[in-house]
């Protein structure tokens, strides 16, 4: 009977230790596969923003690179413009 007792009772922690072990990984692995998925949005997210902000800097660049062009034009036709004027009341 003792033995029956000592067996049942091994048994009972056998299975306790085991269930411990079992439940330990899965928390575990949730908590890496969580810290993964927000560890690459993350990084996926500064990398966007550091995309998207160098785009606007270029785009932005090229602009203000444009508006440059046309107010040299401006001045062109201008003077263009002014010496016909000129010649026009010469005559």
């Amino acid at each position: 009977m003792f033995a029956q007792l000592t067996k049942r009772s091994t048994q009972m922690v056998m299975s306790k230790r085991m269930a411990s072990t079992f439940a330990s990984p899965k928390s575990s692995l949730l908590k890496g596969v969580l810290f993964g998925f927000f560890a690459g949005v993350s990084l996926t997210g500064f990398g966007c923003y550091y995309y998207l902000l160098d785009e606007y800097k270029t785009s932005s660049n090229r602009i203000i690179s444009d508006i440059l062009l046309l107010q040299k034009t401006i001045r062109n036709m201008e003077t263009h413009i002014r010496t016909l004027e000129n010649s026009i009341e010469k005559k």
